[in-house]
């Protein structure tokens, strides 16, 4: 047998034996009926939900995320998760289950290459399940239906999509060709979905307490001293006015510069860890409506995006800490005749009721960087993540075989 020799006649071969043993049984029908009525009562539920709390359109010209974003989001977000569930079913107990129904030799015994035979198992899991995800279409029409969904964002995340239920079918190929019994392949490849959806997630939270320090920061504010004499005047108003909710105002012209040792989290350090997670990918690879790629900060306070959202705190998290703060502008709010808002990057505006400025502080956040995406570098992880895992299958299906383990069939 000749290892690596591949021809499409092979894979066809392969292929349509795969599929043919899958579509034999009628229960992956009701499978797929099943998956569209609660794809259908999902989609309707949360439609109606959001229909109640967003609106689309436009405010003073930038763009407004609405009802469709959050459909769009709700339903890429369950066809992902279900995807990473359905695709390890197809590919978990291939190898090895033939192996142990003893019809895995007959392949191996015609003109069959091993990576004919892994692509053709491969290729046809991917497609059983892509059967499942081209049910999704008729509800993703529904998000687009309702506005800023567009035909390049659905086509862009579909393709990611796949992709990811690919590299899935390959892990599970992979660890069908390494564990003898189906049980135990079946469950480290859904471990393996478990590590890239979860386990990143709590590796990432466990991890912030390696990067938090203590260490110098600026801050422009009432330094420690004025705070605390501060505090003494408005305790001893409450207790000469105990009836009275007018305590004096903070004395702000005192704000100034002055250096405190806090502590500061890194999370610039670790943020990578969170690229391998799948629906982290999936949102950073959607297009954003256009003009909200400019200033995702305001888009995604003008609206709820859920994709866009979850894009933006990835990015946050990626940018170094602050070690200029401002606390200065706290002490306005809530004072008679004074305002204080917040820009779409955080910075702080104070301003009369009339809306004159008063303050302006030197502190300014820094934007957030939307232009680079970050989604290619965990797609490129999943993807040699994958073809190890095919590798594996190849190498584990070559003949003949260098050793087996005690007890396995070969025929």
């Amino acid at each position: 047998m000749n290892t690596w020799k591949l021809s499409w006649s092979g894979l066809r071969t392969v292929t349509e034996l795969e599929i043919k043993q899958r579509i034999r049984s009628k229960r992956w029908i009701w499978a797929l009926v099943g998956w569209v009525v609660l794809l259908g009562t999902i989609t309707m539920l949360v439609m109606l939900a959001a229909r109640s709390m967003y609106s689309v359109g436009y405010d003073d010209g930038a763009v407004v995320a609405g009802a469709g974003p959050t459909v769009f989001a709700a339903i890429t977000y369950l066809v992902l998760g279900m995807g990473l569930v359905i695709a390890p079913a197809f590919t978990a107990t291939a190898i090895n289950g033939d192996r142990s129904a003893g019809t895995l030799a007959t392949l191996q015994a015609t003109r069959l290459s091993a990576v004919e035979i892994a692509a053709g198992k491969l290729s046809a899991a991917w497609l059983t399940a892509t059967v499942f995800l081209v049910a999704a279409v008729p509800f993703i029409a529904l998000s687009m239906a309702w506005g800023d969904i567009s035909l390049a964002q659905v086509v862009v995340v579909f393709l990611v999509v796949l992709t990811e239920v690919a590299v899935v079918c390959a892990i599970g190929l992979g660890w069908s060709a390494v564990i003898s019994r189906p049980a135990g392949s079946a469950m480290l490849t859904y471990l393996s979905v478990v590590f890239l959806t979860v386990i990143t997630l709590v590796a990432f939270a466990l991890s912030i307490v390696l990067v938090m320090v203590r260490q110098p920061v600026q801050v422009w504010g009432l330094p420690p001293d004025v705070v605390a004499e501060y505090g003494r005047q408005v305790d001893d108003y409450f207790e000469k006015n105990p009836d009275k909710d007018n305590p004096p105002p903070a004395p702000v012209e005192k704000c100034t510069w002055f250096e405190e040792e806090r502590q500061v989290t890194y999370t610039d350090q670790i943020w990578w860890l969170l690229l391998a997670n799948p629906f982290i990918i999936v949102s950073d690879a959607a297009p954003l409506p256009e003009g909200a790629a400019q200033n995702l900060a305001d888009y995604n306070q003008r609206g709820v995006d859920p994709m866009a959202s979850l894009r933006y705190q990835v990015r946050r998290l990626s940018d170094p800490p602050e070690l200029r703060i401002d606390e200065c502008s706290q002490y306005y709010d809530g004072q008679p005749g004074y305002l204080v808002t917040y820009d779409d990057q955080g910075n702080a505006q104070v301003t009369t009721k009339n809306g004159v400025p008063v303050q302006v502080s030197p502190v300014q956040r820094p934007v957030v960087n939307v232009e680079t995406p970050v989604w290619p570098g965990g797609l490129a992880f999943h993807l040699l993540l994958g073809a190890v895992f095919f590798w594996v299958a190849v190498r584990r299906l070559r003949v003949p075989y260098r050793s087996l383990r005690a007890g396995t069939r070969v025929a």
